[in-house]
């Protein structure tokens, strides 16, 4: 069926041509769109035989009771894919109207292929826009196992994706206007994004081979980009490529958490890849979510602090985290001797119990470092 806005539009764009009275009538005979408004709604027979058999009807001044019209005119019935969607009135002599017929044809024709194609574009939009908005917002709904695959090709989720969020932080509409216009620049086909308010967009990357596939590639392309167009006072936190839907959720949680941590240092303009503030973030979840295991580990760390007088503990720390743990490196920056650095690094695990050898015990030692240094 004709969407009527459309219909209306081709009666609009005929009429501009032929300068008379114009009709478009539905499958069921139905007019939907007229010059003369009155008649909106009205079942014209001629029009329905016609589409019916599909052919055109030219009707003259003679003919008109036949046919129970109230003027002569031609009927073309018009057609998308072999699929006749309605027909064309025209109102006037057959013989005024027909050498105009085949371009008032296809450019009805025309009009109707535009609108089937836009109409298809706007719900496969629609549909991936509200499905993305079910995996990323709804927390209460469990993700349906039986259509995962399906939910997974249709949005691309084989491949991995980056969520960055991004918001606008100002009131200028012409601002805001040329912003989302050059998001839409950097847009591929199957990427997505999502207007959470004018001012707030979620944009999901797809992995591509020229524009990046790794965070670090697509914050390159972001940053040029951001150059380019001129971001003042955006905010744009990416999470790191992950595929399926897990993966997908997992990129927006790391973009909002990275959000919330650029936030709280008071920045509100900038780009910010989350692998650039990964323990920072689990630091920032730690103190929000465990505030006792957060004061437990840095009163462990201030026994380093105020050990000896000089300290010398902290410094050895700071040191071995500088150079990544590497000893030979360590021992030269503090201008130690390798043995003295070892008897350290043994002190430090008597005092507080995390061996600075061992993975779990550089991770402990590094996250209440963070915390006693940022409390």
């Amino acid at each position: 069926m004709v969407n009527q806005h459309w219909a209306q539009m081709v009666v609009k764009k005929i009429a501009t041509i032929i300068k008379r009275n114009v009709q478009v009538v539905n499958k069921s005979g139905q007019i939907i769109a007229t010059s003369n408004s009155e008649r909106l709604g009205e079942i014209h027979h001629a029009a329905l035989h016609s589409i019916q058999r599909n052919l055109p009807i030219e009707i003259e001044e003679e003919d008109m009771n036949f046919w129970k019209v109230k003027t002569p005119g031609i009927i073309l019935p018009f057609e998308y894919q072999e699929a006749t969607y309605g027909a064309l009135l025209i109102a006037g002599a057959p013989e005024e109207v027909r050498e105009s017929s085949r371009l008032l044809k296809v450019t009805a024709e025309f009009i109707i292929e535009q609108e089937i194609e836009r109409s298809v574009r706007f719900k496969s939009s629609l549909s991936r826009t509200q499905m993305l908005s079910n995996i990323l917002f709804n927390k209460d709904m469990t993700t349906h196992s039986y259509s995962r695959k399906q939910i997974v090709d249709f949005l691309g989720l084989k491949n991995k994706v980056a969520v960055a969020s991004i918001s606008i932080n100002t009131t200028s509409k012409s601002k805001i206007r040329a912003i989302k216009s050059a998001l839409n620049d950097w847009q591929l086909h199957d990427d997505d994004i999502l207007e959470l308010t004018p001012q707030e967009l979620l944009f999901v990357f797809k992995a591509n081979v020229n524009r990046g596939k790794t965070l670090e590639e697509l914050k390159r392309f972001i940053e040029n980009a951001m150059l380019q167009e001129g971001f003042e006072r955006t905010l744009i936190t990416i999470g790191d490529f992950n595929s399926g839907i897990q993966g997908l959720i997992q990129s927006y949680n790391e973009s909002q958490s990275l959000k919330k941590l650029v936030l709280s240092m008071n920045h509100s303009e900038g780009l910010y890849a989350y692998k650039d503030y990964e323990l920072e973030i689990i630091c920032q979840n730690i103190r929000k979510h465990s505030p006792d295991e957060e004061a437990s580990l840095i009163a462990n760390y201030k026994k380093l602090v105020s050990f000896g007088g000089d300290k010398y503990l902290n410094e050895t720390v700071e040191a071995y985290f500088k150079n990544h743990g590497k000893l030979v490196k360590t021992a030269n920056d503090l201008f130690i001797h390798r043995n003295t650095l070892n008897y350290r690094i043994k002190k430090i695990h008597e005092i507080t119990g995390w061996d600075p050898n061992t993975i779990d015990g550089i991770v402990l030692l590094r996250i209440a470092q963070y915390h006693y240094k940022t409390r």
